[in-house]
């Protein structure tokens, strides 16, 4: 089997060169981040990390990454084509000022900020002309878009329905208005939660140590567009769950997709079923390495994994296609992958959302400027 750097996932040829991505923070998303830019030596480059833990810059040091104590010398010396801020959002904001001021891209992590005041003076920073992309992933998972490339295909025909239990808040929310095909619509929202007992699930590093049923709280939200429907449903300790499933269903006129079954009726006016069929390599028999080659349906490719064969987890190909998406925009002109409007309107429904439940009663989202403010250009 070829060793992974032996063997570089060949870069997208609308990528002149790797990108050189710069990093401010040391943390566990930061650290994520690092092992999949390294993991596609041909796509991305690590510019550095700037981080105000000593003990953390030494030991990234120590593993060949630069390493700065302040994001001034990240940008004097090391020149990154972008910045990922993995800080929470308050922190995050003088920082995505500071990069503002200096040209520099930011992908800043979620949410992109607490408040709708917040998320407003955001979009006007934008609107003056910042590059600000935010890290948004949960749909570039390979089951999940998959999954709503069936959904966007015409196949089941005008999506009207879609209920969304694949992650919390505003990534929830992401996928679900992108299962709906609805942008900055007005939907009257309906929520509740629920207290519940679950086992517990594990924790990033270990099984849990002892099974006894704990408390949990269940959401539920109802997001009604008039002409479509939207169901969020997930369970606090739903990540990593064993007994807490992800679960996606999109219904149109024409079709339905339930999970990885699609159901539509074909030319000659008989019923099909078919699954979504995950191709991996790796399994017995097979000497090709351990990689996603994607997901097929009745025999089509509907998502295919560029990055392979680098041996990475879905969670780590959806971080590589965001920052993909993040250097194609920049290098090449591509479309942005996720901006501040976006990320706006999925943390201005979690609000909502939240504030249904804590009324009792529904509320009317309404359309904020952000809708009609500017995007990413660089």
């Amino acid at each position: 089997m070829s060793d992974l750097f032996l063997t570089p996932s060949p870069r997208d040829p609308g990528l002149p060169r790797p990108v050189r991505v710069g990093f401010l923070g040391s943390g566990f998303r930061a650290r994520t981040m690092l092992r999949v830019v390294t993991a596609l030596p041909e796509w991305f480059e690590v510019a550095g990390v700037a981080a105000r833990n000593a003990g953390d810059r030494s030991l990234l040091a120590s593993r060949g990454f630069p390493v700065f104590p302040t994001l001034d010398e990240l940008l004097h010396d090391a020149a990154p084509d972008f910045v990922v801020l993995t800080l929470h959002a308050g922190d995050a904001q003088p920082v995505l000022h500071r990069l503002a001021e200096a040209g520099v891209p930011a992908l800043t992590e979620t949410p992109a900020a607490g408040s709708v005041d917040e998320l407003l003076a955001l979009q006007r920073l934008v609107d003056a002309g910042a590059c600000i992309q935010v890290a948004e992933q949960y749909h570039l998972e390979p089951l999940v878009a998959a999954q709503l490339g069936v959904a966007a295909s015409g196949r089941l025909g005008g999506v009207t329905d879609a209920h969304v239990s694949v992650a919390h808040d505003y990534h929830g929310l992401s996928v679900l208005r992108r299962a709906l095909g609805v942008t900055f619509e007005e939907p009257l929202v309906t929520a509740r939660r629920d207290a519940r007992s679950v086992l517990p699930s594990p924790s990033r590093y270990d099984d849990p140590a002892d099974l006894t049923p704990g408390d949990t709280v269940r959401t539920q939200a109802w997001f009604d567009f008039g002409d479509r429907l939207g169901v969020y449903d997930f369970d606090d300790v739903q990540y990593r769950s064993w007994v807490r499933s992800p679960s996606l269903l999109v219904r149109g006129p024409l079709g339905e997709l339930r999970d990885d079954v699609v159901r539509w009726v074909a030319d000659d006016a008989q019923p099909r079923v078919a699954r979504l069929e995950r191709l991996a390599a790796g399994g017995a028999g097979n000497h090709e390495g351990l990689f996603l080659r994607g997901y097929t349906l009745d025999g089509d490719l509907v998502h295919r994994n560029p990055f392979r064969p680098a041996r990475l987890a879905d969670e780590e190909l959806s971080i590589a296609a965001l920052f993909a998406r993040m250097g194609a925009h920049l290098l090449a002109g591509a479309p942005a992958p996720y901006g501040v409007a976006e990320a706006a309107q999925d943390q201005y429904l979690t609000l909502a959302m939240r504030e249904s439940a804590a009324r009792g009663e529904p509320v009317r989202a309404v359309r904020q400027p952000w809708a009609d403010g500017g995007s990413c250009q660089h």
